[in-house]
């Protein structure tokens, strides 16, 4: 008999920024996401023994850390790497191999892609149709934006799964 492969869930998707405070703020306030607890600050020089320090390189001295949930449960962990500080990436760096960019579901992509433009983030291309109509008639709704950050934000008006077997690209 075959071996079945469980189908397994997202946990989590990190983030490495420059502003863990700012940073919560702004998804708190455009996205809905939630902080859980409250943002941590560890420094090995106060707890050498921390998880943290076993896990990233000797390095590392000093981090701040933020866990939020989405609205599907999904955790976007925030870190504000202290010291050493971290080197930024280029943005929308969908060229280079490697994550790019996350995707939150909202009915109204264009709606929310102006809240993100108000609140210092930006669109990037235009709105696209990459799939077939909903059952309603309508088309699919998808654009790119980034976070004042860059880090990029793709915003779809219908679930994955949905999406995954009618797209047009």
């Amino acid at each position: 008999m075959p071996e079945i492969t469980h189908n397994r869930v997202f946990n989590h998707v990190a983030v490495s920024v420059t502003d863990v405070d700012a940073t919560v703020a702004w998804y708190s306030k455009v996205f809905g996401f939630k902080l859980l607890g409250k943002i941590t600050h560890i420094k090995r020089s106060e707890a050498p023994d921390g998880a943290i320090f076993s896990i990233y390189p000797e390095n590392l001295n000093e981090v701040k850390l933020a866990y939020m949930a989405t609205g599907n449960g999904v955790g976007f962990e925030i870190f504000e790497f202290i010291d050493p500080k971290p080197e930024p990436q280029e943005s929308f760096a969908y060229h280079k191999t490697g994550f790019f960019h996350v995707c939150v579901t909202d009915p109204d992509p264009d709606a929310l892609a102006d809240k993100v433009v108000a609140e210092g983030g930006k669109r990037i291309g235009v709105t696209v149709n990459p799939a077939a109509k909903t059952a309603a008639g309508q088309p699919v709704k998808c654009l790119y934006t980034a976070d004042p950050w860059g880090h990029v934000v793709e915003i779809l008006d219908v679930s994955f799964e949905w999406l995954g077997c009618r797209t047009a690209y």
